[in-house]
Order: structure tokens, then C-alpha cells, then sequence
């Protein structure tokens, strides 16, 4: 009954013509003009007696597009399915401005999938990259922790310096009256953090515990409660106590700072976290490697529609992300062009290892053992407090979504591995601090 004519347009993308007979829309059209005589009332007929005439006079153009809309609805799948084509993303639809005598019409403009044929995965060339620890990225660890791991010890005649931790109580006024939310008791605060209004802190430098003084400041033009913005406010200050910043004078000293047990309980510790930060770094710059030569081999176009599409979900996945670490995305930002080019080469890498890791997966027969996906549950639940493991554990089983993320993520992996263990390899390692380094001049 149906009948479709392919057109390529370009690569990956098609017109397909769709061609219904004059009968099909004919016996809608009734079905779609019974149901509205039966439901419209109009002067001087009885419900549902109104000449079939009459109803099409006065209701032709709807019922026409509730038929075409009627039509769509049943045999768009069928259409689809009729062309012989797997649409990447919704086809765009198209309907003539008038329809022929002799047959219903409409087009369908279809970006497909490319279609690939896997090289053999044994003529790929990567590097495998092993990072390791040594004792200088221990070292580097522990002189980080000993400049940031600071205690403070409060001492009655200290004059307030640079550095150090206060406790007071304030109230602010705006003139002579106070103002809403300006009042604290016993709020800590350290100074040259910049936490407070500016100007605040550095007003409080040569103070002692007891003094009382008073803190004058211009809130900025920006400040979040507009009825303070660039207003003159002064404080009434008195200063409860003053601490000195105090560093650990050795390893035991931080390691008690830190609640180990012992300089050697901390430095195990240590390393065994970068241990399981150079296993991961090991891992992923490898896949990298497989993943840059595998997409390398394969020469693939895909249609604009589906790039398009690709960077709105990236763009958006783009501006989540920065939403969740506190800062926002611009239009100024968005606008870019090397913004703009940076997330096009990303969909489109992305795009290419979607198609390509499908046929990894669907050619060497990859899935998934129980015993990896109890494995990939146990990994995902590690870094909570053990007590909340097993919970956490059952939420993921009991959420079919989470599951199936975590499916997919499992066996992207997989194929990978199975990518990187056909290629052939030269080894690389590299410390820890030299593959940090890397990564960071790579971003700057």
C-alpha cells in the first residue's frame, strides 16, 4: 500500500518520498468527517443530522488537516521502515503545498548513521602509558599538606596579624540604623582570606581579644542584597579571641593534625592514593591512545542535522557543568568561536567513537559477565563510608536508569580494553608529577 522512492542528497543523507493512495486518504477523510458531524450542533439541525455538504462547507480545511495528521500518525513508522533507512535523528518532515489527484504525498528528509567497516584492530599503533609513583611525588604530596594543614592556638595578648584566626561579635548599621542580617556572635573568620565585605578584615589587623572597634566599609555595587549594594556601612566590632596559625613541625605532628596514628600510617596512606590515582591515569591515557588511533583508521562524514544535534547536547552538558562547579556559562562565552570549535570537535570525536565502539561491540560479540557488573557496583560505591556501601549498592540495582548508565559505562569500557589488548603497543612510563604535568600544560 505505501510506496517510497529514496533520494541521497548527500553523505548520509536522504529525501525519501512517500506516496499513499488516493483510498487511504479518502477513507480517513470519511472516518475524521463522521466524527465531526457527530459532535458539532448548528442552527436549524438536529446533533449528529447535519448534511455531509454542509459539514464540509463549513469544516474542509480541519477536516483535511486532521486527516493529513491522521495519516502521519499511522504510517510515519511505516514509511521509515518502507525506506530501508536507521535514522540518526528525527526526520524533518515535508508536505507538498498541494497534494496530487491521483495519491497522498509527503517527504521525509532521513540523516542516517554511516556505516562502518572496522580495520583490522591489530594494525593499530599506540602507546600504553604506565605511570608510576616515586618517592619525590610523596614528597610533593607531604609538602603541600604541610603549607595548607594549619592549626590555631588562641593566646590572650596576641595582636591580630595577617593570617590569623579571629572570633567576634559585630553589628552593622547603615547611618544609625541597624540593618537586617548584619548582626553575628562569636563568627570566625581568618585574615587575608577576603571572605568578609572588602576592607572588613584588614581593619581588624593589630586587635586583641577584648578590644572593641568600630569597621567602616562601602558594601560593592554588586552585593547580593540590593538594598546594601554600594551603600557606606560601619560595624561594631569586638574582638572575642585571636589564634595563631600553626604548622605541623614535622610529619608526627601532621599526621596527628590529620587523625592518622602514626607519620607512617599518613605516608601509606598517601601513597596508596596516588597509587590508585597513577592506576587510573594509566588506564585512561592508554584508552585515549586507542581511542585517537582507532577513530584515525576510520575515514567517516556524518550529516550536519546530526553534528547540530550533537552540539546542543554538548554545549548543554558544557553549561551543566559549569552551573555545578559555581560558575556561569555567557553569551559572550557561547558566542565564541573557538568556544564554538572546541565543541564541534568534541560531538564530532564523539560521534565517531559511538559508531565505532557499536561495531567493536556487535563484530567481537562483546557483553557483559555478572561478575563484572557486581564489579563495576562494588567501584562505584567504594568511596563511601562503609557503613553506607551495601544502601548505595541496592539504589543502583533498584534504579533501572542508574543501571543502565552504569551498563553502558561498563561496556564502553570493555570494548576499549578489547581495542587496546588487539593493537599493537609501545610501552611509555612516566612518573606521576610528569603525567600531571602533561595534562596541565595540555589544558593551559
Amino acid at each position: 500500500m505505501i510506496q517510497t522512492e529514496v533520494k541521497k542528497l548527500g553523505e548520509n543523507e536522504y529525501d525519501v518520498e512517500v506516496r499513499l493512495p488516493k483510498a487511504e486518504y479518502n477513507r480517513v477523510y470519511a472516518e475524521e468527517k463522521a466524527k465531526l458531524a457527530s459532535q458539532v450542533k448548528l442552527p436549524g439541525f438536529r446533533p449528529g443530522k447535519t448534511p455531509g455538504h454542509i459539514i464540509e462547507k463549513q469544516f474542509g480545511s480541519k477536516i483535511h488537516e486532521d486527516t493529513v495528521s491522521q495519516l502521519l500518525q499511522e504510517h510515519y513508522v511505516a514509511a521509515i521502515e518502507s525506506s530501508g533507512l536507521t535514522p540518526a535523528i528525527q526526520p524533518e518532515l515535508s508536505l507538498p503545498k498541494v497534494q496530487p489527484e491521483e495519491h497522498f504525498s509527503f517527504s521525509l528528509k532521513v540523516s542516517s548513521w554511516p556505516e562502518v567497516k572496522l580495520v583490522d584492530l591489530s594494525t593499530l599503533h599506540i602507546e600504553e602509558t604506565e605511570v608510576t609513583v616515586d618517592d619525590e611525588d610523596v614528597k610533593a604530596v607531604l609538602e603541600r599538606l604541610h603549607s595548607s594543614q594549619v592549626r590555631y592556638e588562641v593566646k590572650e595578648d596576641r595582636v591580630a596579624e595577617k593570617g590569623d584566626q579571629l572570633h567576634v561579635d559585630f553589628e552593622g548599621f547603615i547611618g544609625d540604623e541597624a540593618f537586617e542580617g548584619g548582626k553575628g556572635e562569636n563568627v570566625g573568620l581568618v585574615l587575608g582570606e577576603g571572605r568578609f565585605i572588602p576592607g572588613f578584615e584588614e581593619q581588624l589587623i593589630g586587635q586583641k581579644a577584648g578590644d572593641a572597634c568600630t569597621v567602616e566599609v562601602t558594601f560593592p555595587e554588586d552585593y547580593q542584597a540590593p538594598n546594601l549594594a554600594g551603600k557606606d556601612a560601619r560595624f561594631e566590632v569586638v574582638v572575642k579571641s585571636v589564634g595563631e596559625a600553626v604548622q605541623a613541625k614535622d610529619n608526627e605532628d601532621l599526621a596527628k593534625m590529620l587523625n592518622f596514628d602514626s607519620a607512617e600510617a599518613m605516608l601509606q596512606d598517601i601513597r596508596k592514593g596516588l597509587e590508585k590515582e597513577a592506576a587510573q591515569a594509566s588506564r585512561r591515557t592508554t584508552h585515549e591512545a586507542a581511542l585517537t588511533a582507532l577513530i584515525e583508521a576510520h575515514d567517516m562524514t556524518f550529516p550536519e542535522g546530526l553534528i547540530a544535534e550533537d552540539i546542543k547536547a554538548t554545549t548543554a552538558r558544557v553549561v551543566q557543568n559549569m552551573k555545578q562547579q559555581g560558575m556561569e556559562a555567557t553569551e559572550e562565552m557561547l558566542q565564541d568561536e573557538a568556544f564554538q570549535a572546541e565543541v564541534r570537535a568534541r560531538s564530532i570525536r564523539g560521534l565517531n567513537l559511538s559508531v565505532l565502539l557499536q561495531a567493536v561491540r556487535k563484530d567481537f560479540n562483546i557483553s557483559l559477565t555478572d561478575e563484572e557488573i557486581d564489579a563495576g557496583v562494588d567501584e562505584a560505591v567504594a568511596d563511601y563510608p562503609e557503613n553506607m556501601r551495601d544502601d548505595y549498592a541496592r539504589y543502583i540495582r533498584d534504579n533501572q536508569e542508574q543501571m543502565g548508565a552504569l551498563k553502558d559505562r561498563l561496556l564502553e569500557q570493555k570494548c576499549i580494553d578489547y581495542v587496546v589488548a588487539q593493537a599493537q603497543k609501545k610501552k611509555v612510563v612516566k612518573t606521576l608529577s610528569a603525567w600531571q604535568k602533561e595534562q596541565d600544560k595540555a589544558l593551559s
